[in-house]
C-alpha cells in the first residue's frame, strides 16, 4: 500500500481526532499536493455542521410520543387518503390512453392550399390564370447536345 493510500485511510480519523499525523506523514503532507487537497477537504468536511446546535432529544421524543398518542383517523378518512390520488391516477391514465387512441386524420382529408387567394375563383377564372402562366422554355445546350469527346473531358476534369 503506497503511503499517499495510507495517509488517505487515515484522514477522518485524524480530522475527527481520534488519531494523529507521524511526522513521516506530515511530511509527505508537505511534499505531496494531491494528498494536502484532500486532507483540506476532509479536514472542512469534519468541520461542517460543527456549528449546529446539538439535538434537543428530549423535544424530539415528547413529539414522536404525542403523535402515538393522538388518535388515529377514522377509516373512511383513511379511505379517502388512498382513494382520491388512486382516481386522480385512474383519470390520467385514462386521458393518457385516449389521447394516444386518436388517429390523425388521413392524408386526403387534409387540404393543403399553397395559393389560398384562389379558392374563391370559379373554374373559368381559374382556367384563365392557367393560361396566363408562363411555361418554361426547354433549355438549349444542355449535356444532351455535347458530343462524346467533350463528355469524357467533362468527366476526366470532375474525376481530377
Amino acid at each position: 500500500m503506497s503511503q499517499c493510500t495510507q495517509l488517505s485511510d487515515s484522514m477522518p480519523a485524524v480530522a475527527q481526532g481520534a488519531a494523529r499525523w507521524s511526522a513521516d506523514e506530515e511530511a509527505h503532507l508537505t511534499r505531496c499536493e494531491e494528498c494536502l487537497g484532500e486532507w483540506k477537504l476532509v479536514r472542512r468536511t469534519a468541520e461542517l455542521g460543527s456549528t449546529l446546535p446539538a439535538p434537543d432529544l428530549e423535544r424530539i421524543a415528547a413529539g414522536v410520543l404525542t403523535g402515538l398518542r393522538a388518535p388515529q383517523p377514522s377509516r373512511s378518512l383513511r379511505l379517502v387518503r388512498w382513494a382520491v390520488p388512486l382516481a386522480l391516477a385512474a383519470g390520467l391514465l385514462l386521458v393518457l390512453v385516449r389521447s394516444r387512441a386518436t388517429t390523425p386524420p388521413e392524408p386526403a382529408a387534409v387540404t393543403l392550399s399553397l395559393l389560398p387567394e384562389v379558392e374563391a375563383l370559379s373554374d373559368a377564372e381559374l382556367e384563365t390564370v392557367i393560361q396566363l402562366i408562363p411555361t418554361a422554355e426547354p433549355s438549349l445546350g444542355g449535356v444532351d447536345s455535347l458530343s462524346e469527346d467533350e463528355l469524357n473531358q467533362m468527366l476526366k476534369d470532375l474525376e481530377g
